[in-house]
């Protein structure tokens, strides 16, 4: 630590020691390029060193083998010797391989090594880190006789090694000299430097300690004289400036002494604060106020000076027009503060520039006081005044404002400047009669303090001509001895709450979107319909209304145009009733229509067909054309003799029933049918039950290759495993949820099961894929391609690809360009797609191309014909011509027998499924009829190759 400590001492003395670490490292990273570079150079050398012994070896050796009559291993072996001992001694090794020959088996290889070498001169880490490789070279040769052969010399790497060696211990000698030289120059040089330094440092802690007389001997070298110089010259000159400041000083003193005496020869207390800030001094007034003088410092902390009057404050203090401050003297704690006017003037100095400032302090105590008191009475009443949510106006006896709180200026329009001195009908307008008659006769009633006062109730005529309901009471202003000065008004706005009580009203009976009549309004319009048809022997209708695919708008468009949509629903329903009819909304969609004095069915149809029409026109929402129709259910009283809410169930049965029959239509309620509604609903409410509680399930049908008879894929097929009725087909499921939200959980579903069974089938290792059907209404719902993709990221070890959409063919045509992006949507996920039932649609070309379909499936009612029917045969053969001009793949559905799959293969048609190739079967069954497929297959391959092979012999 010591050493370190003594390093940076000598390092920061001056310039030349902070060289010292630099040139040391720069001599040190020159050795190191030096060194490299000599070592590169070396190394050169003695490889071309090398390979000249090499050629030189080889020069003397090959001749003398070319001359060897025969292949003799002594004779060899001597030409070696004599080689090892006429060539220099780095050769280690000398060795003759003789080639193998036709006419001669080889020989054996004849080796002669040197002497083992002396001790190396280099140590090992050198030659280990030097890495010179072993130089070796092989020259073929023919013997006089012919006999060919191989000469090898190698060379020892010691020798090369030891003369690198040798090289650099000469050069690391001479560059150990250079570096002393340097090293010891620069010391010479840097203790020189820290004399000088030295001496200066002496001289100047001396004039530091008070020997102004200190100079410095010039002697020495040309810097050392240079320095004593000028540290002589600048001595002198603070010798003479010191002098000259203490007799400044003394003046200084005498004028402080005189100051002090006239400050404190005044009354008032006085403070002197210089220019900079710092307090100068205080008279004895200053200080029996607060018992001790100012910190000349400046330090207001440590000080009695009042934080107001410091620097940065006192002259905004001074120059206010309350220029009091709060002063709490030392030796009175438990008193209330001193109140105090604070005033200051600047002084100057001889030369005019600003010294400072003289402050002083008068007692104004008594005189704050005063005012404190009547200020907090002032503001006391003021916010009192201001705090209640009541308009209060006061006035005198002339009827002129004299004051006006805020909720006051606020239901009169007026503030308090333009309020103040006017008279009271002026700002305080009444409808009826004017306020200052009022507050005349309040003036002039002899009342009790306290009394309680009428409110009356009036209408407030605002400055903007706004008018307020208000209740408002006018009560005298008297003074001690009764006598009344004027008149206090107190009023307060009642229009929000009369305004409140009738919203409360009108939403208890109407709905807040449209307006309409809400349920509980129309259970008594209904009441009183029911009374009047019973008394006047005419027809009551009540209609309930429902928009058809009101949830698609809102999903298109959002649930604003929705609302949009309602609000316009209830217009056009407002302008077609009657005064004897009434309408309302029950929620969502729904509406209920009621139609009073109707002489017949008849006419209840014939208006209700005026109604849709009317609702079937478009409405223009947000720039758009939204185009909806309405289903109506029909209960007819007295036809219907029920209960009021038995009515509207029966208007909703029917309604339920005529969306049945798709939509837009008006069905009036039979009690017969009752029932067959009734078992509708049960149906769909057990299809739900099935499906959460696991009785249904997906069966498996194969596709294969006909001509190949490999397994291209499964399609999946909707089964419902009854626990009474057995294994139901979708035939007894699909009809009962169409157009309804379960026919999409459904959907869903099937695509979670098939994803699961193909992530078993692929650990299995087989790598189908599978077709799902897919409805119409799920695939056009605007959700469906996020919803698939996240179906798809359960499965991440299922490819999207080996998954396949079908679709029918009718349900495609019907908005073309939206199932052209809908399935461009789902390709972009690896999703392909089918079209089911191809066929039994248009099958136009144009359709075909702009639908991104990869595989076309040939509806199984033209199949199972192409045997017997030659316009089925045509049929098909035209899609299958169709489909490969398209570049689609083609499945032929309904293969029943082996005809119909080898007439498929004569019309081109390689895949297929049916029952002839297989039933559909649980997913468990499929791996086994996979192999006991693949094994029928192959048997018949063989025996199709054992007919073919006698026909051909």
């Amino acid at each position: 630590m010591t050493r370190t400590a003594n390093l940076s001492t000598w390092l920061l003395r001056g310039t030349y020691p902070r060289l010292y670490v630099p040139v040391v490292l720069i001599i040190l990273l020159v050795s190191g390029v030096r060194y490299h570079y000599l070592l590169q150079a070396e190394t050169s050398e003695v490889h071309r060193h090398a390979a000249a012994e090499l050629r030189r070896a080889s020069d003397y050796l090959l001749p003398r083998l070319a001359t060897t009559p025969t292949p003799d291993a002594d004779a060899i072996a001597g030409i070696l010797r004599d080689g090892i001992t006429h060539l220099s001694p780095g050769v280690q090794a000398l060795r003759w391989e003789p080639s193998e020959s036709a006419q001669q088996p080889a020989l054996p290889a004849t080796e002669v090594h040197a002497p083992a070498p002396t001790a190396p001169a280099a140590p090992a880490w050198f030659a280990r880190w030097l890495n010179i490789p072993q130089p070796l070279q092989q020259a073929a040769q023919r013997l006089a006789d012919g006999t060919p052969g191989r000469l090898t010399i190698a060379l020892q790497t010691q020798p090369l090694v030891d003369r690198v060696w040798g090289t650099v211990i000469v050069q690391a000698r001479i560059s150990a000299l250079n570096i002393f030289t340097i090293l010891f120059l620069l010391t010479l040089l840097l203790r020189a430097n820290a004399r000088m330094l030295r001496r200066l440092a002496e001289a100047t802690n001396a004039f530091r300690q008070g020997y102004l007389g200190t100079r410095m001997e010039v002697t020495g070298t040309l810097e050392s004289r240079a320095m004593a110089k000028a540290f002589n010259d600048m001595a002198g000159k603070v010798q003479s400036l010191v002098l000259s400041l203490h007799e400044t000083q003394r003046q200084q003193s005498e004028q402080l002494h005189f100051t002090r005496q006239l400050i404190d020869a005044l009354p008032l207390p006085v403070f002197v604060r210089h220019a900079d800030g710092t307090y100068g001094d205080t008279n004895r007034a200053w200080q029996r106020l607060f018992q001790a003088p100012v910190d000349p410092t400046g330090a207001h902390h440590a000080s009695p000076m009042p934080e107001a009057l410091a620097p940065e404050h006192s002259a905004q203090v001074a120059n206010a027009q309350d220029n009091v401050v709060a002063i709490h003297p030392v030796h009175a704690t438990l008193l209330p503060p001193l109140y105090m006017a604070y005033y200051e003037a600047p002084f100057t100095s001889t030369s005019g520039a600003l010294a400072g400032t003289i402050g002083t302090l008068v007692d104004v105590t008594e005189r704050k006081r005063a005012q404190e008191a009547l200020q907090a009475e002032k503001e006391r009443a003021e916010v009192t005044l201001a705090s209640i949510g009541d308009g209060v106006i006061t006035t005198d006896l002339a009827g002129r404002i004299d004051t006006i709180n805020e909720a006051a200026q606020l239901m009169t329009g007026f503030t308090a400047l333009q309020a103040v001195g006017r008279q009271l009908d002026d700002v305080f307008r009444l409808y009826e009669e004017p306020a200052s008659r009022n507050a005349s006769t309040a003036a002039e009633r002899d009342s009790l303090p306290g009394a309680l006062q009428q409110a009356t109730h009036e209408v407030l005529i605002h400055r903007s001509g706004e008018r307020y309901a208000i209740e408002y009471t006018a009560s005298p202003i008297r003074q001690h001895n009764g006598l009344a000065v004027g008149c206090v008004l107190v009023f307060r706005d009642v229009t929000e709450a009369r305004n409140l009580r009738h919203q409360i009203s009108w939403h208890a009976r109407h709905d807040p979107l449209t307006g309409l009549y809400n349920r509980t309004a129309l259970a008594e319009r209904l009441t009183h319909a029911l009374f009047v048809a019973r008394n006047k022997g005419l027809l009551l209708a009540v209609c309930m209304l429902d928009l058809d695919h009101f949830q698609a708008v809102n999903d298109a468009f959002g649930n604003r145009v929705g609302d949009r949509l309602l609000k316009e629903t209830a217009r056009r329903l407002g302008a077609f009733i009657t005064p004897s009819d009434a309408v309302a909304r029950m929620g969502g969609d729904e509406f209920v229509l009621l139609l009073g004095e109707q002489p017949d069915v008849p006419a209840i149809e014939a208006r209700l067909a005026v109604l849709m029409q009317q609702l079937a026109a478009p409405y223009a929402i947000d720039n758009r054309d939204v185009n909806t129709t309405v289903s109506i259910g029909v209960a007819v009283f007295p036809h219907d003799n029920a209960s009021p809410d038995t009515l509207l169930r029966h208007a909703d049965q029917a309604m339920c029933q005529a969306k049945s029959f798709g939509r837009n239509q008006l069905h009036v309620f039979d009690v017969q049918q009752d029932h067959a509604v009734q078992t509708q609903h049960t149906r769909q409410t057990r299809v739900a039950q099935a499906l959460h509680a696991g009785e249904l399930v997906l069966h498996y049908q194969p596709k294969v290759n006909l001509r190949t008879g490999e397994i291209i894929g499964l399609e999946a097929l909707l089964r419902w495993q009854h626990p009474e009725e057995g294994l139901l087909g979708p035939q007894h499921v699909m009809p009962l949820v169409e157009d309804t939200d379960l026919q999409v959980e459904l959907g869903e579903w099937v695509l979670r099961q098939a994803l699961a069974q193909m992530r078993q089938w692929t650990d299995a290792g087989m790598q189908w894929e599978v077709s799902v059907n897919i409805a119409a209404p799920h695939f056009h719902r605007p959700n469906f391609v996020p919803r698939l993709q996240d179906i798809l990221h359960t499965c991440p070890e299922v490819s999207p690809t080996r998954l396949e959409l079908e679709i029918l063919e009718s349900a495609a045509l019907e908005d073309m360009q939206y199932m052209r992006s809908m399935m461009q949507s789902c390709q972009a996920l690896g999703v392909r797609f089918a079209l089911d039932d191809f066929g039994t649609g248009y099958s136009s070309l144009s359709y075909l191309k702009r639908l991104p379909a990869e595989t076309i499936k040939i509806d199984q009612s033209f199949v199972r014909g192409i045997l017997e029917d030659g316009d089925d045969l045509t049929l098909v053969q035209a899609i299958v011509a169709l489909a490969a001009a398209f570049h689609r793949h083609v499945v032929a559905e309904g293969v029943e027998t082996a005809e119909h799959a080898a007439r498929l293969l004569e019309l081109g048609c390689e895949r297929a499924q049916g029952y002839g190739i297989a039933r559909p079967m649980p997913a468990h069954e499929v791996l086994d009829w996979a192999r006991d497929h693949a094994a029928r297959h192959a048997a018949r391959a063989v025996q199709d190759a054992a007919t073919r092979r006698p026909a051909s012999a």
